[in-house]
This record gives C-alpha cells, sequence and structure tokens, in this order.
C-alpha cells in the first residue's frame, strides 16, 4: 500500500527581484498558510519517507515548512526540475515511477494545472480545484510505484485552509 500527498505550493510574491517566474518566493500569507496546514497535517500522518519537489522558490519553501512540521530532514528534500511547468502529468508519473519500492509514504510540492490534474488522473472520487496550499492524499494499493502509470487510488483527504480555519 502506497499513499501519495500532492501538494500545490502555497501563495507567493506577486513578482522576483529578477522578475522571473522561477525566483517568486512564498509571500508572508503563503508562510502562513504552508505553516498552518503543515501543522495541522502532522496531527495525522505518521511519517513521510520521501519529499519531491519543483525546485522552483515558492515550492521549494513549501517543502521545508512540511519538513520542519513533520520532522522531515530539510537536507533530504529532492529537488526535481520536471516538476516545475512541465507538459502535463506524464513527466509527474515517470517521477514518481522511479521512487524506491521502500517509500511508502511519498509527498509530491509543485504547481497547477499539472497536480490538478495528476490528483484528478489517479482519484475518480477527487474532481474539486485545489487552491494554493492544498493537499490531496491518496492512498493507492500498489507494492511497486512503477505501475503509477495505470493507478487508480482512494482519497485519504482533502486538506485547504478551510478545514483549519481561523487564518
Amino acid at each position: 500500500m502506497k499513499q501519495l500527498f500532492i501538494i500545490r505550493h502555497s501563495k507567493a510574491s506577486e513578482t522576483a527581484e529578477d522578475n522571473s517566474d522561477f525566483n517568486r518566493c512564498l509571500a508572508p500569507y503563503g508562510v502562513n498558510k504552508a505553516t498552518r496546514i503543515a501543522e495541522y497535517l502532522s496531527s495525522h500522518i505518521d511519517h513521510v519517507d520521501l519529499m519531491l519537489t519543483s525546485p522552483a522558490c515558492r515550492a521549494f519553501e513549501t517543502a521545508q515548512i512540511f519538513a520542519r512540521a513533520l520532522n522531515y530532514p530539510e537536507e533530504n528534500i529532492r529537488g526535481k526540475d520536471p516538476l516545475y511547468h512541465f507538459g502535463g502529468i506524464e513527466n509527474a508519473l515517470e517521477i514518481i515511477s522511479n521512487v524506491s519500492d521502500s517509500v511508502d509514504t511519498l509527498m509530491l510540492f509543485g504547481h497547477n494545472p499539472t497536480f490538478n490534474v495528476l490528483a484528478w488522473h489517479l482519484c475518480d472520487e477527487f474532481r474539486e480545484s485545489m487552491p494554493t496550499s492544498s493537499v490531496v492524499a491518496i492512498e493507492l494499493k500498489l507494492k511497486t510505484w512503477k505501475k503509477i502509470h495505470k493507478a487508480k487510488g482512494k482519497l485519504i483527504t482533502y486538506v485547504t485552509k478551510k478545514q483549519i480555519q481561523p487564518f
């Protein structure tokens, strides 16, 4: 049995000093939002085996916040370039399929629209929109991540700021 947590980065600043999208980091509100959601999840998750993130500043900072709340070593967060603005879910599925089978609980941090489509693809019962900082957790009856391409899972939880008010 595998668990996949799909986490959209938190709210980013509108611009970066170099005007690039890649270097837009979290806005103060985004830091607070991610912290609150990560702390909420920390009381519901026993452990995380692996965190993979887009290397974009806002996604990486979101992963760091979750790592601190979940006692996951920040130095073990792995950046994956294809998780930043790739053309569809095939690259995400390929990244997941290459995860070691010793990993039972995997967290991905990245961007929409890809993450929303990935959640829809893997879980027929999930048809919501993923706002910033949202988490979709899916349980997959898999022994190996290599079979993720055709997998369908069960929704464990869908967490947004609405579940953990007040903000």
